[in-house]
């Protein structure tokens, strides 16, 4: 059974137990002890048992590893026929004991049940009691692996002492690939060639004359083009214009990474960097000319970002793709905003005739595909009521235990009062305090009217209003691309965050005609 369609099911209240799988267990254990492989002995009979007696459930023959350290998969010659088999369909779920069991490294028991979840296989760990096909699990998964997140930053610092120690003793780090320059055996020579580009772009941004962009046309004019043979982009231009080796002088730790899972970079400020003059580099341009270009480069850069204060991030920002250029659309602000590709806007229609799309018409698709996927609204909604009204109850019962332990302790201090083992005064003080827990106690239980909870669901349902809350949690990527080249007629491939089944539609204004497919 395809992972969706039993995500589906859930979904609709329907228990994973009355659900017909096929069903394995995986365990293993990290000695080879008596005690330990006594304990693995019951292991499987628990799970044989556990899995057998369900009648909609079909026992498939579990996977075991004896007296073998959980610390790497590769070690692990069971799991990973495990792994292996779960590409051919053996089995639609395995029950575990808990999250460890996978791996003692945490990011790789997470990396492993995606794998399983890609390829149409849930996990249940009994003690974590997290089930992937619970569409809850994959947010609980990446809590459990941002804990994890602390022992990689721990590797990363002794990472970055070594980058460090090796920038102080002249060792040039980092791409071999500088425009104007070649890397051997860690120093820098001129590359003349392409040092006849670095200086003519310095030369002719320094005029002021030129942005970025037209600077990037007038170079194309020229028959001046990247390493590919391209265009410059907007951001190698000014990496290049930023770069101090341009001058002669060495910089380090501009980057470093802030996500173990994307390996995502953030950029070093600049007073954090380490930047010094370097005679090992031989400059290309003068510090003057660089000076110029620069405080001209900042000066639009500071202008930029005050305008991007009031710009803002959209629902669609980084989202959609140019199939051409696999360059992220921009957003062309209107009475009616339209996406189009960075290169279009960047360029003009010279550079990249993709699509432009009109942002009314991507609402409207995702609107009609969230409530196709959402029929039941209504019992989603009564669902969610009903548990907030179950721990209303549980709130209920454990104020009214913490007040009739307040009123015990008012009791028993009277008693000390009256057996004159405190004073008055010390009395007076307590019994103050109590009736201040007390009066707390009571204050804490205040129930919100069901009508206004519900209110609040429907409205969050309101697909219309809050498109811009579901878009970032569903829709991965978009990626555009004409249908022939036909003016008024383009294709977009969607692929989704969640598991769905692939289907295709189309969508038409009274100008374009838009097919698109789900994944």
């Amino acid at each position: 059974m395809k992972f969706y369609q039993v995500r589906n099911e859930i979904l609709k209240g329907i228990n994973i137990v009355n659900i017909p799988l096929k069903v394995t267990f995986y365990a293993r254990v990290s000695t080879d002890k008596d005690e330990q492989l006594n304990s693995l002995k019951n292991q499987i009979h628990y799970y044989k048992n556990y899995i057998s007696q369900n009648i909609n459930w079909t026992y498939v023959e579990g996977y075991i590893d004896e007296g073998i350290s959980g610390t790497t998969a590769q070690k692990r010659k069971n799991f990973l026929r495990m792994i292996s088999d779960s590409e051919k369909g053996l089995f639609d779920l395995i029950i575990t004991k808990e999250v460890s069991r996978f791996s003692r490294n945490l990011l790789d028991s997470i990396k492993y049940t995606q794998l399983l979840m890609s390829n149409n296989v849930g996990v249940y760990f009994q003690t974590n009691g997290i089930n992937t096909y619970d569409p809850n699990s994959e947010f609980i998964l990446n809590m459990m692996g941002s804990l994890a997140q602390e022992e990689v930053k721990r590797l990363s610092s002794r990472v970055k002492w070594g980058h460090k120690n090796a920038i102080e003793r002249g060792r040039v780090l980092g791409n071999n690939s500088i425009t104007g320059y070649i890397k051997d055996n860690t120093k820098l020579i001129v590359h003349e060639e392409e040092a006849k580009k670095v200086k003519l772009i310095f030369k002719l941004y320094a005029t002021g004359k030129y942005g970025l962009s037209s600077l990037a046309i007038e170079l194309y004019n020229r028959g001046i083009k990247n390493n590919n043979n391209n265009i410059y982009t907007k951001d190698t231009l000014k990496r290049i214009i930023k770069n101090p080796k341009y001058k002669g002088y060495y910089r380090g730790h501009t980057t470093e990474v802030i996500d173990y899972k994307t390996k995502k970079r953030q950029v070093i400020r600049p007073e954090e960097q380490i930047i010094f003059k370097d005679n090992n580099i031989p400059n290309i341009v003068s510090t003057d000319l660089w000076d110029k270009a620069n405080m001209i480069l900042n000066s639009r850069s500071n202008s930029l970002k005050e305008a991007e204060k009031n710009y803002g991030k959209y629902t669609y920002t980084s989202i959609i793709k140019c199939y051409d250029h696999q360059t992220f659309y921009q957003r062309i602000k209107g009475k009616s905003p339209k996406w189009a590709c960075g290169k279009y806007i960047a360029y003009g229609n010279k550079i990249c005739k993709s699509p432009r799309l009109k942002e009314q018409d991507l609402n409207d698709i995702f609107i009609e595909m969230l409530n196709t996927m959402i029929i039941n609204k209504t019992k989603i909604i009564l669902e969610l009521i009903n548990q907030y009204q179950n721990s209303e109850k549980d709130k209920i019962i454990n104020n009214k235990n913490i007040e009739n332990i307040i009123r015990l302790k008012k009791e028993n201090l009277l008693d000390l009062y009256l057996n004159k083992l405190i004073n008055k005064d010390e009395f007076i003080r307590k019994n103050n305090l109590l009736d201040e827990e007390l009066t707390s106690s009571k204050n804490n239980v205040q129930k919100l009217d069901i009508n206004v909870i519900k209110e609040m669901l429907e409205d969050y349902f309101d697909f219309s209003k809050n498109l811009n809350l579901y878009i970032p949690e569903i829709l991965s990527e978009i990626v555009v691309k004409k249908i022939n080249y036909q003016k008024n007629d383009l294709y977009l491939k969607i692929h989704l965050k969640i598991p769905i089944n692939k289907y295709s539609s189309s969508y038409k204004n009274n100008k374009m005609n838009i097919n698109y497919v789900i994944y």
